[in-house]
């Protein structure tokens, strides 16, 4: 993304989790972005355009976070613990901020929720390398450092979504973290 598309994504994020991703208009985000509406439509296309653009944005910066912090970090445990924090915990931290907030987390409609499929294949094999050492352990387990990739990506969504409070939503986040770990000794 250019610096204009992240301004306006930016824009379109504080929009939708003020007004609701299906009030908000191409105006709203202009405005909120301060740029007129067909400088909107020029970076975008439609409302649509504008959504995955939102979402790929979000989920782009939490992905940048964990990749800054696993720089920083040693070892399986801290590295679970960043990506667990920024695509578990913030993420529902997010969601459960406002009812509009869950309809951008979501991905709204179809365009989002494929918006939301892109940005989750892009830090499949990222996630996967993490897993690399032990791999020859994992297949002796019947899987791979790939599948538990998937299978880290759909346990994130569960916790996400199908957790009431937060102290369930963390207990959540520390079994998945345990089984995980437990997978690598």
């Amino acid at each position: 993304m250019n610096e204009r598309e992240k301004s306006i994504a930016a824009a379109a994020i504080r929009m939708y989790v003020s007004k609701g991703v299906r009030r908000t208009t191409m105006s709203d985000v202009a405005g909120e972005a301060g740029v007129t509406r067909q400088t909107v439509y020029n970076t975008f296309a439609n409302t649509d355009a504008v959504l995955r653009g939102a979402i790929l944005f979000y989920v782009d910066e939490l992905w940048q976070n964990i990749l800054t912090e696993w720089g920083d970090s040693d070892g399986l445990d801290q590295k679970l613990d960043i990506l667990l924090h920024y695509f578990a915990v913030v993420p529902w931290d997010f969601l459960n901020s406002s009812e509009e907030a869950a309809q951008l987390e979501r991905g709204y409609n179809a365009a989002g929720r494929a918006a939301v499929e892109e940005a989750r294949l892009v830090f499949q094999d990222d996630i996967a390398a993490l897993f690399m050492p032990w791999q020859e352990q994992l297949a002796c387990q019947g899987t791979t450092p790939r599948a538990l990739s998937d299978f880290i990506s759909a346990a994130i969504e569960g916790i996400k979504y199908n957790n009431e409070t937060r102290q369930d939503m963390l207990l959540a986040v520390a079994a998945l973290k345990a089984c995980l770990i437990a997978l690598t000794k």
